[in-house]
């Protein structure tokens, strides 16, 4: 081996020898920094995942305020450090990333800072803007208190309401602006499901599914091994389904639609059809004998099927009962005189599926033709609708 050849495979091994001594000497992530007031008291690392908050680590703090924690990760993490339970602060935390932290311990939230990290500076900025409008919003809730018995309550509470629809709608803007920017930022994960209270969300998957679908679509293209990333791709994959239903069922069952025609038995065996009602303006109701607001609604039919009824307006009551003697002794306990059909399958039943059931009582009120005119009427609005409807056939002859 010549002399110049020998160097440079001495060089080369030197570079790989020093390649690999990097890698295995690289420094984990590490969050330190100083706490006021905090003497003594215990700073817990634990970290968010998709169903748990897991404990991973704990300090005590020094009486200078310092205080250190360090690992190892192989993908970035969701991490909080928590004083209390109504005292903590959240990290978005990368491999290697070198974290520095100083705060109040009296005021954790509100006063700690952060740097040497993107995404928990991007999760502060989130909660700090949101924390500033539910304060805000709070502050309505005072106001309106005190002034509770003012006999311009009315007056007050349009302002207030008018108030707070412009601190959600900047609120709201700021989160779109935020997604906009960030959206391969794991920091929009959290910024998707913003509350100003519980199951109170900013954001609407059904509204906004674009941005649902923006931040899924870059996060699952960079990180797809991650729990949260795997998490919101089912999210909106499941909940892109249930919109293409929804349409489905709207163009199906939507008003100016034919009613989807019902054929099932009656309480005598006979089998009746919901078409053989056309010609009358029909209320196709859906309800059943162990239903309590079904049972309520049932007098408020009564009085309209007795005022309409010769003038052209007709009831048909799909039950969702599971037996005939329980269905039967409803229709003669509430004097339900007009026309009924079961197929006895509770929830599974046809026509509930068929009409996307989820819940009753609920109606169809259709016209002549068998197209559907509105829905789910009910109390006086039922009353109403069919005043406005027999006033016009009467103007008609």
């Amino acid at each position: 081996m010549n002399v110049i050849t020998k160097n440079t495979f001495l060089l080369a091994l030197f570079t790989i020898a020093i390649f690999i001594l990097n890698s295995c000497t690289t420094d984990g992530y590490r969050i330190e920094g100083q706490l006021e007031n905090s003497s003594g008291k215990t700073f817990y690392l634990k970290e968010l995942t998709v169903r748990d908050i897991l404990p991973v680590d704990s300090v005590i703090i020094a009486e200078d305020g310092k205080f250190k924690f360090k690992g190892d990760l192989e993908h970035p993490r969701f991490f909080v450090l928590q004083l209390s339970q109504k005292s903590m602060i959240t990290l978005l935390v990368e491999p290697q990333e070198k974290i520095k932290l100083n705060a109040d311990a009296n005021n954790l939230s509100d006063s700690y800072m952060v740097t040497g990290s993107k995404g928990s500076l991007l999760i502060k900025d989130l909660n700090d803007k949101l924390n500033s409008n539910i304060k805000k919003i709070d502050s309505l809730g005072k106001v309106f208190r005190k002034n509770r018995k003012n006999e311009n309550q009315n007056e007050l509470k349009l302002r207030l309401d008018s108030v707070y629809k412009k601190i959600i709608e900047d609120q709201y803007n700021y989160l779109i602006g935020f997604i906009e920017e960030n959206y391969t930022s794991l920091a929009c994960i959290p910024a998707l499901f913003q509350q100003t209270s519980p199951r109170n969300y900013i954001l609407d998957i059904y509204k906004d599914l674009k941005y649902f679908k923006m931040v899924d679509t870059a996060l699952i293209a960079r990180y797809p091994e991650l729990e949260q990333v795997k998490a919101i791709d089912a999210y909106v994959k499941d909940n892109e389904q249930k919109i293409k239903e929804k349409e489905l069922n709207e163009k199906v069952l939507g008003i100016g639609a034919i009613a989807p025609d019902i054929s099932l038995p009656t309480p005598q065996g006979d089998t009746l059809s919901l078409s053989s009602l056309r010609g009358k303006y029909v209320l196709l109701d859906f309800w059943a004998s162990w239903c309590k607001p079904c049972r309520a609604e049932n007098p408020n039919l009564v009085k309209n099927y007795t005022k309409y009824n010769k003038k052209g307006f007709e009831i048909f009551q799909v039950s969702l009962d599971r037996t005939k003697n329980a269905w039967v002794q409803a229709i003669e306990d509430d004097n339900l005189n007009w026309s009924h059909v079961s197929d006895l399958q509770y929830w599974n039943s046809g026509p509930a599926r068929l009409y996307n059931i989820r819940g009753i009582p609920a109606s169809f009120l259709l016209d002549k033709e068998g197209k559907i005119i509105a829905k789910n009427l009910r109390g006086n609005a039922l009353g109403a609708r069919l005043l406005e409807i027999f006033a016009k056939e009467e103007h008609k002859n």
